[in-house]
């Protein structure tokens, strides 16, 4: 019962820790996620601006409900809201990196634990890049390449 209650708290005390970092910066997590329902007085002077200007256009406010967040950032005209778009592009990298740093030790703890021994350091890193690229190869033609080199195969 008491090992239980050690990794309980462990874990409670890790949980904690990471979502720490959150609130410190929730005032931009909010403005990143509602950018239309924040005060324009409680966003960063150097948003306040572009943000009431955003507001009050009726058509970015339709494609802020229908399209997902990226999407929305991404296409907001880069003259008229230059600064809300690196406000977004520092969010999302935020989170990007967050999670590809999760996905990365997640990938490298299961092979690791998996073929302990067998694993040096030039197969981690090819393992961690084909696990966190957005590459897909294509395997077929592949296939077909390598057979009209090796008929044998």
């Amino acid at each position: 019962m008491r090992r239980y209650a050690a990794d309980i708290s462990s874990l409670a005390e890790e949980f904690q820790q990471r979502f720490q970092d959150f609130a410190a910066i929730e005032k931009e997590i909010t403005l990143f996620s509602s950018l239309f329902s924040v005060d324009p007085d409680d966003a960063p002077d150097h948003l306040q601006l572009e943000l009431i200007e955003l507001q009050c256009d009726a058509e970015c406010r339709s494609r802020h409900q229908q399209l997902p967040l990226v999407n929305f950032y991404r296409q907001l005209d880069k003259g008229r809201f230059q600064e809300i778009r690196t406000f977004a592009k520092k969010m999302l990298s935020l989170f990007g990196s967050t999670y590809l740093c999760e996905k990365t030790f997640s990938v490298m703890n299961i092979n690791k634990n998996r073929v302990r021994t067998r694993l040096s350091d030039s197969h981690l890193r090819d393992i961690l890049r084909i696990k966190t690229t957005v590459f897909e190869p294509d395997l077929a033609y592949l296939l077909q390449t390598r057979s009209q080199y090796h008929p044998s195969h």
